[in-house]
């Protein structure tokens, strides 16, 4: 036979088959509309990536921004930082179904992916018509969809006052922000020696998660308030006199800038191209961006805050028998001789009270002031019973301070150096033998300082190298002879 046939023969048995001719499908069937193509040309293709994610989107975003859709539903969608270009065709139609009947007021749960792109369009300025259009739309779908799903409340808290920002709208639109409120109450705790009472609780109650907590606290508040305005005053004098940093600094933080990433995790393309420019916010919370780079002042604290009123809450609680007790997390000694010196004065109130309610009868005011001359005799007579002998006192010999045993110096957070220092400073000796051994005593007082600042929350040396009075018995339990 014929090589040729037989391989003719193969192949039409083998290789090819014959099959019915398919129907061909309805005309249009499956097609995107104008639009859609229009924008899936702007795509990059399989070997092309010379845009940028973001740069198609806003192609994307402008071209259809006021298209409408009126597909329904389709299956669940799941994309992380979803554009348009990472929906199918079918989830692309969906998802301008679902825009579509949003925007005419029907508002359904959908995916998140379809609600955080809704959200991208609204950063971006697609589909408003200003800035101030698109603060109340985020506003809205804020509170009409946040209730449907609470996936995209987080995300929008912390993007919406980055939209005021970036876009320049009036500072107001934050005053009710956590960080401007912050502010307001450091700025009452700043003055809290002038302030009333009723505004410093206020300005803690802003800031103080704990308080909202304590059973203690609803049941005693009036007492507690004013302990607490009464150590906070006392607080702030002690830091104005003593130290370098204020109430406010210790307590609520001082004032740090620090970089800013403005829509952080969102499909944001900087549309404004933003590279110098300041927003103020309320003078203390204050944006800056330069060459594109953003960096932002504010104040970070709160929680030392709530360390402070955790520690009154307990004293209290243990001052009277509370059936609750909690335990005090803030363990500085001055502190906390502050806390039991009001609890003990708040204490004795209505007895004095009850004590002004006394009558006196002034009478008796004659025979008071003979008494009162009498006593005064026998003060000067037992004073100068104990005057010492005149002559100059004896000079005592110089004393040489010994070496801090090894234990002593290995359970402090001091360098042997400075345990020695302290240890002279506290006990009298001399300390000549930093200058023999080449050191500073400034640098070994400002070592001092800083390693038991934690502890003191305060300098523990004054400008002179002295010991601070207040200090001098906690410092002595830490230090032996």
């Amino acid at each position: 036979m014929d090589p040729r046939k037989v391989v003719a023969e193969w192949f039409r048995k083998t290789v090819f088959r014959e099959e019915a001719i398919r129907p061909r499908p309805p005309k249009h069937a499956g097609r995107l509309p104008s639009p859609l193509q229009a924008a899936r040309s702007l795509e990059n293709g399989p070997h092309q990536s010379w845009q940028s994610r973001e740069s198609v989107f806003m192609k994307q975003g402008k071209l259809l921004a006021t298209y409408e859709d009126s597909s329904g539903d389709c299956d669940s969608v799941v994309c992380y930082y979803p554009t348009y270009q990472s929906l199918t065709d079918r989830q692309l139609r969906a998802y301008f179904g679902w825009r579509t009947r949003l925007r005419r007021g029907e508002i359904r749960k959908t995916s998140l992916s379809f609600a955080f792109l809704y959200i991208y369009e609204l950063i971006n300025q697609i589909g408003v018509p200003d800035p101030m259009s698109g603060y109340n739309s985020l506003l809205a779908f804020q509170e009409a969809y946040g209730r449907l799903d609470g996936g995209i409340l987080h995300s929008l808290g912390r993007w919406i006052p980055d939209y005021v920002v970036y876009y320049g709208l009036d500072p107001s639109l934050l005053s009710g922000a956590p960080q401007a409120v912050l502010n307001r109450s450091a700025a009452v705790l700043d003055r809290v020696q002038e302030a009333e009472d009723g505004q410093v609780m206020d300005a803690v109650r802003q800031i103080s998660k704990w308080l909202g907590r304590s059973k203690f606290y609803a049941e005693c508040r009036e007492d507690m308030d004013r302990v607490t305005v009464r150590v906070l005053r006392r607080m702030s004098a002690h830091y104005a006199a003593r130290c370098k940093k204020t109430l406010v600094e210790q307590y609520l933080a001082p004032l740090a800038e620090e970089p800013a990433y403005l829509f952080d995790s969102a499909v944001f393309c900087n549309p404004l191209k933003r590279a110098n420019y300041r927003y103020d916010v309320d003078g203390q919370w204050v944006y800056r961006c330069e060459n594109g780079f953003w960096y932002v002042q504010k104040r970070d604290g709160g929680k030392k805050l709530d360390v402070l009123l955790k520690t009154i809450d307990s004293a209290m609680r243990q001052a009277r028998d509370y059936r609750y007790p909690v335990k005090a997390e803030l363990n500085t000694k001055w502190v906390l001789r502050l806390i039991q010196e009001e609890i003990q004065a708040l204490s004795g109130e209505p007895e004095a009270a009850g004590a002004a309610k006394i009558t006196i009868d002034f009478g008796q005011l004659a025979q008071i002031r003979r008494d009162a001359a009498s006593t005064q005799e026998r003060l000067i007579v037992d004073e100068e019973l104990d005057l010492p002998p005149e002559g100059p006192l004896p000079e005592p010999e110089p004393e040489q301070a010994p070496e801090p045993s090894a234990a002593a110096a290995g359970a402090s957070p001091l360098a042997p150096a400075e345990y020695r220092l302290l240890q002279c400073l506290l006990y009298g000796r001399d300390t000549g033998w930093v200058q023999r051994e080449g050191l500073l005593l400034s640098v070994l007082a400002d070592g001092v300082n800083e390693k038991l600042y934690d502890q003191f929350l305060d300098c523990v040396l004054d400008g002179d190298a002295r010991p601070v009075p207040d200090y001098i018995d906690d410092l002595k339990e830490m230090v032996r002879p």
